[in-house]
């Protein structure tokens, strides 16, 4: 057993997953440390259980370590996340904050083990890219990979054009660095890269039938059930959504 100046944490090692029982009042001081136990165990075993049954929560935002340590251990199905015993109030503020949809909240412990191994309602992944001629084809192994722990290769070329698209873009005309992120939810897998350059027009232009140039804003345009671009005072984000097969 761990003490958290305030918190105790205790780790069992189960067969496939380790389960983290918390106790005391989850407060700003208290959460850092609460996040290095769950960084060390989403690494190894990887599969995470946590017991709220004897938490109490001191700061309401501190909830947030949880579906934050989930995302840089690489999010699921890298990485598995489970939150159970939480009462009725507790729970309240879980959801309050839609901590739920990216780590599940599961009422009965006896029924956690067995989350761990379904994809939460909501799933992310992302990625920083360098400046590099080699980002797209990075943005495409990424996408792909992401495609298969998911279970959604049915939209695994075309979602690995569009990435690789719009990280071309960043490198061709930003001249940037960026972001590759993706997340599903139920309009659709959404796959956006923020560069890093300000400025410039991403609408689709005519294409000129000579020049490859030009064309790939049309191709992500083609295969998007919807896309845009939000402007940042330091750069751009362009998205996509591609509809995933029911």
């Amino acid at each position: 057993m761990e003490v958290l100046e305030g918190l105790w944490s205790e780790t069992e090692a189960c067969q496939n997953h380790a389960l983290v029982r918390l106790r005391g009042v989850l407060t700003l001081v208290t959460v850092p440390r609460v996040r290095r136990v769950l960084d060390k165990l989403l690494r190894d075993p990887g599969a995470v259980v946590v017991d709220l049954s004897e938490l109490e929560l001191g700061w309401k935002p501190a909830l947030e370590v949880f579906p934050s340590a989930l995302a840089a251990a690489g999010g699921w199905s890298t990485a598995r996340l489970v939150l159970t015993g939480a009462d009725e109030p507790l729970a309240a503020q879980l959801r309050g904050l839609r901590v739920h949809r990216t780590v599940p909240l599961v009422d009965d412990p006896a029924a956690a083990p067995a989350r761990l191994e379904q994809r939460p309602d909501h799933v992310a992944r992302h990625r920083d890219l360098p400046l590099s001629p080699y980002a797209p084809a990075m943005a495409r192994d990424l996408v792909r990979d992401t495609c298969a722990d998911w279970s959604i290769m049915a939209a695994e070329d075309a979602a690995a054009l569009v990435a690789s698209e719009l990280v071309s873009n960043a490198v061709q005309h930003a001249r940037s660095g960026c972001r590759l992120s993706m997340h599903i939810d139920s309009s659709g897998l959404h796959i956006a890269v923020r560069d890093y350059a300000p400025g410039r027009d991403l609408r689709p232009r005519p294409v000129d039938a000579a020049r490859a140039e030009g064309r790939g804003m049309h191709l992500v345009a083609t295969l998007s059930s919807a896309w845009g671009v939000r402007e940042q005072a330091d750069g751009k984000t362009a998205w996509a959504v591609l509809a995933l097969p029911a």
